[in-house]
């Protein structure tokens, strides 16, 4: 394979059409691929339309193009599995499609995306929206990742309307996607409803938003570096996974958010490789950082604070401990299909606690799929599943069932303190956001 190979991720619309003309207008075109992703989220005619329209200017234009079906159902399935938004489902398989084109493509291949400015100052709100720290803050990089990963952005400073314009004096045409006026999506919500507002009574937003994100950028770096040389980290390969381990007391000595990011890097490193589309949430993160619990549920991963160490492992196969069945025996953070589980060391229920929030068992407790002869005593009468509703999750420890969940988090049923062991300690439950 020649030098400078350029794969285009093309969808059709706006922005990549425009973005694959301009680099049919300065590169021969024998050195660029298009890849498309044909995701299966919407009517098949819509989708195939796409794909063919793609295929086609490809064709007339002397490209090599390849499309990338992705089976209906299949993102959605990763979405609920993960419990991730379809957009970062999509992305997920979409990203994974580019990455093996251009393994296949050889060496000295760039991987080129279409993300304009209008992007970056979308994605810059969602992520204030969302709560993000300094790294997700940042100005998005026109070049990121080096080989085989390298992603370059060459339109980061062109606008959407700079776009149009240069397809229609061009007359370039382009696909139109019917999801961008839904708005159960982030991103269509902040560009139909947020933006406009925005640019009506705050028209400087823009500028003072790419500052804060270039500031972000620098304050970013400076927390990894100082996160990298303050704490450092021990791998430790234990068969079939690997740990990582640090000094606690000189993990706590450090500002909580050299903390935060050393542990986020931690996670980075400890998955690298490995297929994990599950996010950490920075709120987890930052409970453990400041010493509230002494275990947490990251998503991929786990950390415990134990034996004057903080060790952080993978979950199976680098997921989270997501499957039906989840095992506590510590105080923490835990999350199973979606909720979050947090686990106090109380006797007597938290002034923070709703009534019916929680409910008290003593450890080690399972958490599982409801069997029919699963029950509470209620009275010295029992409570049976079939009584309650259906598809429940059980909460069992050595006297029997404590409670039963639904599967949005929701406490259906429990025990009473009275009827269980002295040694307890308070479940708090909630869905997951």
């Amino acid at each position: 394979m020649s030098p400078g190979i350029f794969l285009a991720a093309v969808s059709g619309g706006a922005d990549s059409m425009a973005l694959l003309a301009a680099l049919c207008a300065v590169t021969q075109k024998e050195n660029i691929f298009c890849l498309h992703v044909e995701h299966g989220l919407r009517p098949a005619e819509e989708s195939s339309g796409d794909a063919e329209f793609v295929r086609d200017f490809c064709r007339e234009a002397g490209i090599n193009c390849d499309v990338v079906s992705i089976p209906p159902g299949k993102i959605a399935s990763l979405a609920r599995r993960r419990g991730i938004g379809i957009e970062a489902a999509a992305r997920f398989f979409r990203r994974r499609a580019l990455f093996r084109q251009a393994a296949r493509l050889g060496e000295n291949v760039v991987i080129l995306t279409a993300h304009t400015k209008d992007d970056m100052l979308e994605t810059a709100l969602m992520r204030v929206l969302r709560g993000a720290g300094p790294a997700g803050l940042a100005a998005m990089p026109v070049s990121r990742g080096s080989h085989p990963r390298r992603i370059l952005r060459p339109l980061l400073s062109i606008t959407r309307a700079d776009v149009i314009s240069y397809l229609q004096e061009r007359k370039i045409p382009w696909r139109e996607d019917s999801t961008n006026k839904d708005e159960k999506f982030l991103r269509n919500r902040v560009r139909r409803r947020l933006i406009p507002l925005l640019n009506e009574s705050f028209p400087s937003w823009k500028t003072a938003l790419s500052g804060m994100s270039q500031t972000q950028s620098l304050a970013a770096a400076f927390i990894g570096e100082e996160a990298c040389l303050r704490i450092v980290w021990n791998l430790k390969k234990i068969q079939p996974q690997s740990s990582l381990s640090t000094d606690a007391e000189n993990f706590f000595a450090q500002p909580q958010i050299i903390r935060e990011e050393a542990l986020f890097l931690a996670v980075d490193r400890l998955l690298a490789g490995r297929k994990s589309s599950v996010p950490v949430k920075r709120s987890v993160i930052r409970r453990f950082c400041s010493g509230a619990v002494s275990a947490a549920d990251l998503g991929p991963a786990r950390v415990s604070r134990k034996d004057g160490k903080i060790v952080l492992s993978a979950g199976k196969k680098g997921f989270s401990e997501t499957g039906f069945s989840l095992l506590i025996k510590e105080p923490g953070l835990y999350n199973l299909k979606n909720i979050n589980i947090e686990v106090l060391q109380n006797r007597e229920r938290p002034s923070s606690a709703p009534e019916d929030g929680g409910f008290f068992a003593a450890l080690p407790l399972v958490f599982r799929r409801s069997f029919k002869d699963d029950f509470l005593v209620r009275g010295g009468r029992k409570t049976e599943k079939r009584d309650l509703a259906k598809n429940l999750i059980s909460a069992v420890d050595s006297f029997g069932t404590a409670a039963f969940i639904d599967s949005s988090g929701v406490l259906v049923e429990r025990d009473e303190p009275q009827e269980r062991s002295n040694q307890m300690f308070y479940f708090v439950m909630v869905k997951r956001g």
